[in-house]
């Protein structure tokens, strides 16, 4: 059974428009099955016969030699002979094509009725190889590992029956200012959402992991993704250094999450001198492993530091390189493991890590993220604990009185609540709801 994907919702659109498109993820996070979804959809939703779709992969050799050797006549060698409708070439792992921009520029410009779809694991290797060739004729996705609704689409249907019936119109609310009516007090699901989300947490959503029984099942797969990642993804990205000098980086960096970044100290860790960790730092963010997060500006003088935070796209594949997959009663980093968890969640939500913030003063006030949308500043704070009643904290009212947005957001352990001050808007949202 196919696990629904979020991400077909934002594509449908697209699929009839003549565009091609690129679908770009880490390894594993379920590109190949996404085909699969779109297959689907395009059989039931669109009413195209079979026959219009090929997959293929280019890790068969064999197909990879023959697109490098002649495109045109590969592509013509699946279409019909009169092709009066669109036909739709799927090609899983097209970063393994050579000069693969170039070929796509001269079939788009060559060869109609053929929409490609083409997937890769490296935005790197998209951007370098297709981007610059197809401006303005390639749409790029980002697919990630599973988020929480999925995750429950995957476990449990009534949760996630329920997830969907609270996040939809708190999506709304933040995303568009929708009304959203909601009435002081706890969670009756917090208990069952808590036990899911928590797993979620400290396991991520790699699809394999997710659907695997046991704890060893999980740690396999989770070896194996960093293993194919090291073996698959960057080995010809590392010019300036080794795999021990990634992993030394990249197992720093788990230990640092949510903190402000010092570029000595990870140059001390990692054997690296400045230039080359910040080229590592770009690898592992344009390979969906870690990113930065920036702070938001307003008042110079008044706040603090230029350095990010860092993030990782998915806590399995962080709490593996910890080695520490312990439930969060049990870590000294629950607090960071939530807050990390929340900006997954954020980043695929606002599709870009450059529409969100942090935010901190000399004077010592901090808020986790700010949100830019529709040209407005929007502060989310993550508390992750019980609550009977609204309580904001002092650096997020800090940032109320400063800024005065219209709406903000103290995600929570399990309660629910609303706080109007002046003409800002405050929600207090179950943080598994998001």
């Amino acid at each position: 059974m196919l696990i629904q994907r979020d991400l077909i919702q934002s594509l449908q659109g697209f699929l009839r428009r003549r565009e091609y498109i690129a679908i770009v993820g880490p390894r594993q996070a379920g590109k190949t099955t996404f085909l699969e979804i779109i297959q689907e959809y395009l059989f039931k939703n669109l009413k195209v016969n079979k026959d219009q779709i090929q997959t293929i992969t280019f890790e068969d050799r064999r197909l990879l030699a023959q697109f490098d050797a002649d495109p045109l006549s590969f592509v013509r060698s699946y279409l019909p002979v009169k092709p009066f409708k669109t036909f739709y070439l799927m090609i899983d792992e097209f970063q393994y094509s050579q000069e693969g921009g170039q070929k796509l520029k001269l079939i788009y410009d060559t060869v109609k009725n053929l929409k490609i779809i083409i997937t890769g694991s490296s935005s790197l290797d998209i951007k370098a190889q297709v981007g610059r060739y197809l401006v303005g004729r390639i749409l790029t996705f980002n697919i990630y590992p599973f988020n929480f609704g999925e995750f429950l689409r995957a476990k449990d249907s009534r949760l996630e029956r329920i997830y969907q019936e609270r996040n939809k119109p708190i999506i709304k609310w933040l995303f568009e200012n929708k009304p959203l009516g909601i009435k002081d007090g706890g969670d009756v699901f917090s208990e069952e959402m808590v036990k899911r989300f928590e797993e979620f947490s400290i396991w991520g959503g790699y699809p394999a992991v997710v659907l695997s029984k046991t704890i060893y099942e999980r740690k396999k797969v989770l070896n194996d993704i960093y293993n194919n990642y090291i073996l698959k993804d960057i080995k010809g990205l590392l010019e300036l250094a080794t795999e021990k000098n990634l992993f030394l980086l990249s197992q720093y960096l788990a230990t640092q999450i949510g903190n402000i970044l010092i570029y000595q100290n990870l140059g001390q860790v990692s054997h690296l001198d400045y230039r080359q960790t910040r080229r590592h730092l770009n690898i592992l963010n344009e390979t969906f492993i870690c990113t930065e997060v920036k702070p938001f500006f307003k008042n110079r003088q008044k706040e603090l530091s230029k350095n990010p935070k860092i993030f990782f796209y998915d806590m399995g594949f962080r709490n593996n390189l910890m080695e520490n997959m312990n439930s969060l009663d049990k870590r000294s980093d629950s607090g960071a493991v939530i807050e990390n968890a929340v900006f997954i969640r954020l980043n695929e939500l606002c599709q870009s890590v450059n529409k969100i913030n942090f935010w901190r003063t000399k004077a010592g006030a901090e808020v986790d993220f700010v949100l830019h949308i529709s040209g407005e500043s929007i502060p989310v704070e993550v508390k992750y604990s019980q609550f009977d009643k609204g309580k904001i904290p002092r650096s997020f009212m800090s940032f109320i009185e400063t800024f005065k947005p219209s709406r903000g957001v103290i995600l929570t352990k399990n309660y629910w609540g609303k706080i109007i001050i002046g003409k800002t808007k405050i929600l207090f949202i179950p943080v598994y709801y998001l």
